[in-house]
């Protein structure tokens, strides 16, 4: 049987995290990619300013169009409502009208801040229960987005782990140091490797497949035995690792939801796998250990 060529895709935010990391593995893999920036002076793509979002005459029929752009920082957006709508909501639904215009497949990195965590492992297809205001900005993002019609995938995720992502690179360079660090022992996440989040994005992309997915840790962990394990991994004294509380740090009730893990539904059909322990996913993130699942691909 005679594969379908890889269609092209296009990256809203290819220079940001999940963005360069789905951009690198397309590259890698010579699957024709091309992809914006913030920054107006980067030559390899083109430039796109989230306050007047336009894709120009870039796109066509085949492409499958990432929305990798926007504003993930729970703080920022509580402290900036107003530019966080902007990047959050108006400029996806501006570039998803112009590539349903185009013919083309459009996939939406969401979040599990969609739910107030209430449940455990709220399923692709409950309602959202958005608390926190980057939650409620993704989940109207997701609902508008679904009534353009029939080509959107929304691919909601655990907390993305990668070598290089702040809070993580600042670990393992303090801790390799020998210096203290302050993690959260009341504020948790359900882990996921950034490998496998491209790797979910690209497969999504290319089977074209329409609807909810879900891609999360299989386990949840608190942000301070996260950090002892990573002290672990790099033979530091795990007492460098210094609980503390994201209450008392200001962090929001509604930022801290008592669950986080998202149920898999039937994601492993489409992309091949789900999330792993926690730890697991921590060391293939951090490039702990290797992961093999581009073995076991479709």
């Amino acid at each position: 049987m005679t594969r379908s060529p890889a269609p092209r895709f296009c990256i809203a935010g290819g220079d940001g995290a999940i963005g360069a990391a789905l951009r690198a593995r397309l590259q890698a893999r010579g699957i024709e990619t091309i992809w914006s920036s913030r920054r107006a002076d980067t030559r390899e793509a083109f430039h796109l300013d989230l306050r007047n979002p336009d894709f120009g005459t870039r796109l066509c029929a085949g492409d499958v169009v990432v929305l990798a752009a926007a504003m993930t920082s729970l703080a920022a957006c509580r402290e900036d409502p107003f530019a966080a709508r902007q990047a959050n909501v108006d400029a996806p639904l501006a570039l998803a009208r112009q590539a349903r215009d185009a013919g083309a497949f459009l996939v939406f990195p969401s979040t599990n801040q969609v739910f107030d965590g209430a449940i455990l492992d709220p399923a692709p297809d409950a309602p959202t229960t958005p608390r926190s205001i980057y939650g409620k900005l993704k989940a109207e993002a997701e609902a508008r987005l679904v009534e353009l019609g029939s080509g959107v995938a929304i691919l909601r995720l655990g907390k993305a782990i990668g070598p290089h992502l702040g809070l993580f690179g600042a670990w393992r360079g303090d801790l390799s140091a020998g210096r203290p660090i302050k993690a959260f022992s009341d504020l948790i996440m359900a882990p996921i490797a950034m490998v496998k989040i491209a790797c979910a994005l690209e497969r999504i992309g290319a089977a074209r497949a329409a609807g909810f997915w879900h891609l999360s840790g299989g386990e949840e962990i608190d942000y301070a035995s996260a950090a002892r394990h990573v002290a672990a991994r790099l033979g530091a004294d795990a007492g460098l690792v210094i609980p503390a509380l994201a209450a008392e740090a200001g962090i929001p009730d509604e930022e801290r939801p008592p669950h986080v893990r998202l149920a898999p539904g039937d994601i492993a059909r489409i992309v091949g796998f789900s999330g792993a322990d926690a730890r697991s996913e921590l060391d293939i993130g951090l490039g702990f250990a290797a992961w093999n699942g581009d073995d076991a691909g479709i």
